[in-house]
């Protein structure tokens, strides 16, 4: 019964077609319910302080290959369904943003718990539905660039103190796509082939989701602009969560050179209950940067690591206001900051 606590995002993906059958403003369904749901939610089940759960629970396990399926069943469905003339403009804008928020959160999150596996077939899972967002180097970039120099200026995917989320999200996009190629070609390099070698996965992953985008645009191109909305979405969305995980958090110089180690005191953490039900358990994220590969279920509270005022959900909604945002973050960000 504890797994059926993180089957929450099915919920939130079922209001994407169920909002479409019923029609009309109806297909905005998913747009309103997925924040009001996740804060309201997150202030009234309060915080968490259960441990992780013992190793070998496949259906733990099951939950993101089960939820990946979903939302690429439900995307497909919805390229189809947008395709139709009769659908009109109201109808097609509701069900791109539902698919687009319930990709960006909940899909990517679980294609992020796949990517981290060390199971080669669990990792194939994550990439396609980072395919179907376009955005298959965020395996390459988020492993090899982030998990190595998070909470540093070297990576893309940290925000500093002060910078605002939209300029944030240009950066950490064209950084990104830069960080993965340059890991590529340094990797080629040392086994001796040459940068456009047949084995650059950037090559690879690009190819892949231009024949994606090519046979929806043959399809219908009502369809391939539902599948470049979304897909933009989806990015931004994962884009904000990456602005909120370290903002401000910096690792020192060392007198003796380089930097300190990462900690639980680099990332944003949340142990409210909706939040970490919804997400895989991301709001653990000091103890996800500590063991990437632990699965998500395992994942531990750190108590000595920084707590967001709200759950995520409200983090990226008070973050769309910058100087709102800045009033809130910046002063915590400095309390953490001073501390030795």
């Amino acid at each position: 019964m504890r797994a059926l606590r993180f089957s929450i995002p099915f919920l939130f993906l079922a209001s994407a077609p169920l909002g479409f059958v019923l029609g009309g403003a109806w297909s905005y369904l998913t747009l309103a319910l997925v924040p009001l749901a996740l804060c309201s939610f997150d202030l009234v089940l309060g915080f968490e302080a259960e441990a992780g759960t013992p190793p070998g629970a496949l259906r733990y396990r099951l939950l993101p290959y089960l939820y990946i399926a979903a939302q690429l069943t439900v995307t497909i469905w919805a390229a189809f369904a947008i395709a139709r003339p009769s659908v009109t403009l109201i109808e097609a804008v509701g069900l791109t943003l539902s698919i687009g928020i319930t990709a960006g959160i909940f899909g990517i999150l679980a294609a992020h718990e796949m990517v981290h596996s060390p199971i080669p077939a669990e990792r194939a899972v994550g990439l396609v539905l980072l395919a179907s967002v376009g955005y298959m180097h965020f395996r390459i970039a988020h492993i090899h660039g982030h998990h190595v120099h998070a909470a540093t200026f070297r990576d893309s995917a940290s925000a500093r103190r002060g910078e605002g989320a939209y300029r944030f999200i240009l950066r950490s996009v064209t950084g990104q796509v830069r960080e993965a190629w340059s890991f590529e070609a340094a990797r080629l390099r040392r086994s001796g082939r040459r940068v456009l070698d047949p084995a650059n996965r950037m090559l690879l992953y690009f190819a892949i989701e231009a024949l994606i985008g090519a046979g929806v645009a043959a399809f219908s191109p009502r369809a391939l602009a539902f599948w470049l909305a979304q897909a933009v979405l989806a990015v931004v969305l994962l884009e904000m969560f990456n602005y909120i995980a370290h903002y401000g958090l910096a690792r020192r110089s060392l007198a003796a050179g380089g930097l300190e180690r990462l900690g639980p005191r680099h990332s944003w953490n949340s142990s409210r209950r909706m939040n970490n039900w919804s997400l895989f358990n991301m709001g653990r994220h000091s103890d996800h940067h500590r063991r990437p590969t632990q699965a998500y279920q395992r994942l531990e509270i750190e108590p000595d690591a920084p707590e967001l005022p709200t759950g995520y959900a409200g983090a990226i909604l008070l973050a769309l206001t910058p100087p709102l945002w800045r009033r809130v973050m910046d002063p915590r960000v400095d309390v953490w900051m001073s501390q030795s």
